[in-house]
């Protein structure tokens, strides 16, 4: 059994995105590099994440970059297992360097080994769209033909452009350009989008290479070989350790509503790999997952079993800014599905929950909550399966709703609305995880943290 490595944690999205990682992260560094040295490490996804902090009075959505990025004494990790976008890196890059300056921010390290997401990947992506109906939860990125070509073996890195492979990249534009031809369309034309939100075509092969060379050479400073550097960090106890994990268990390719999910392994399980077998998860102090405490949210061709409509879904998105943090599409809305969650909480190996957005609940409305699914008149559990899900019928259970400024106020968890203190013991007893902090408001310092030694 792998020992416990003290001031190690981990934040995983515990249902379908969208949780509000981002600040728990933002929050959790910031209180950590008051105390010492801080890595920020994230080892999946890419341009697809949208994890939203507030620094200065400002809010940004940070996409490849870590949340803590903007505490000074961490430093952010983007791990080999990412897929990363250059020019939309760079484009993140600024953003931040115009709120804060270098030097009163992280350092920021790229593992040379990271995969690279790139216009081709985002133009196939599009033309496979046109040719077929599929894939019509895809954020557009080119995440999922990123990964795909880890799994044929073809992958560029961050490590190829750096060492100038021409042939290797050429090849890759080759390869690609076939494929699109295959399906009707001319590579060169397609139009992709960025971060910067303009549609541009790919380009020549020669304007191609060109852009995707210059766009790493700027990041040059950032890019090393990590492996030593991580080793000696980790082996470094005075050092604390965040593990930020993009997308959420409900959007894993082996655990989310199939076909409407991501390409990479959102749980902890993928930073051992990420890491090639140094960092063990079993070893974290916490392994948190976020969800929202009083609703769900969705963003993609998913179909809720407990999906919100009227009135009620338009307050809540309203009231939540429940818009995508990257693709800026209205969320769905839905009721707590408790069957998905245990589910989530099991296969995501969670030991301590975090709930969000304890202050979305309204006067004389019960705080409704799915507490069994039932198919054929029989008691189910949660299949990852939109085929399965959409045969079930979900069963409720009607929980008191609380005094959101009694809520705001809570300095301890007996300063809490009895309702929301029994709200909370029902939702920890039913998923089998202990809540370890709320929050109670939007803002950065409305928050609640109800077990201390757990959170130190």
């Amino acid at each position: 059994m792998s020992k416990v490595r003290a001031k190690t944690y981990g934040i995983c999205g515990g249902a379908y995105g969208d949780e509000g990682k981002g600040r728990i992260v933002d929050n959790l560094v910031n209180d950590l590099c008051k105390k010492g040295e801080v890595v920020v490490y994230r080892d999946n996804g890419g341009a697809n994440a949208g994890h939203t902090v507030e620094f200065g009075g400002q809010r940004i959505a940070l996409h490849q970059l870590p949340s803590g990025v903007f505490i000074k004494g961490a430093t952010v990790v983007l791990g080999k297992e990412m897929v990363l976008d250059p020019g939309d890196l760079l484009t993140e890059l600024e953003a931040v360097n115009k709120i804060a300056k270098a030097k009163d921010r992280s350092k920021i390290k790229i593992d040379e080994l990271a995969f690279l997401s790139l216009a081709t990947h985002r133009a196939y992506e599009t033309v496979l769209k046109d040719w077929q109906s599929g894939s019509k939860g895809s954020t557009g990125r080119g995440i999922a033909p990123a990964y795909a070509d880890v799994l044929l073996r073809h992958p560029l890195r961050m490590r190829d452009v750096l060492n100038h492979d021409v042939k290797k990249l050429a090849a890759h534009y080759d390869m690609y350009e076939a494929l699109i031809k295959g399906l009707g369309q001319n590579l060169a034309e397609v139009k992709v989008v960025s971060l910067a939100g303009d549609l541009k075509p790919v380009g020549s092969k020669k304007k191609f290479l060109k852009n995707l060379n210059e766009q790493v050479e700027e990041l040059r400073p950032y890019i090393a070989d990590l492996r030593t550097w991580l080793a000696e960090k980790w082996q470094d106890k005075k050092c604390a350790f965040v593990f930020e994990k993009a997308q959420a268990v409900g959007l894993d390719y082996r655990w989310g509503l199939y076909p409407d999910v991501t390409a990479s392994n959102t749980t902890f399980s993928g930073i051992f790999s990420a890491t090639e077998g140094l960092i063990d998860p079993d070893q974290f102090k916490m392994k948190a997952g976020v969800i929202k405490a009083t609703y769900m949210s969705s963003v993609g061709a998913r179909v809720l079993p407990t999906l919100i409509t009227g009135e009620l879904a338009e307050r809540i998105r309203e009231d939540a800014h429940e818009y995508g943090a990257t693709t800026k599409r209205p969320r769905d809305v839905a009721f707590l599905d408790l069957p998905a969650l245990k589910f989530f909480a099991k296969v995501g190996r969670f030991n301590a929950l975090i709930l969000t957005h304890m202050d979305i609940v309204y006067e004389n409305q019960p705080v409704r909550v799915c507490v069994k699914y039932e198919k054929n008149g029989k008691n189910v559990e949660y299949h990852p399966d939109q085929t399965f899900i959409d045969q079930v019928k979900p069963v409720y259970k009607e929980l008191a709703p609380w005094d959101t400024k009694q809520l705001m106020k809570a300095k301890t968890i007996t300063q809490l609305p009895i309702e929301a203190q029994k709200f909370l013991k029902f939702i920890s007893k039913e998923i089998g995880v202990s809540v370890v902090m709320i929050t109670t408001g939007p803002k950065r310092d409305q928050g609640l943290i109800l077990d201390k030694k757990m959170m130190s």
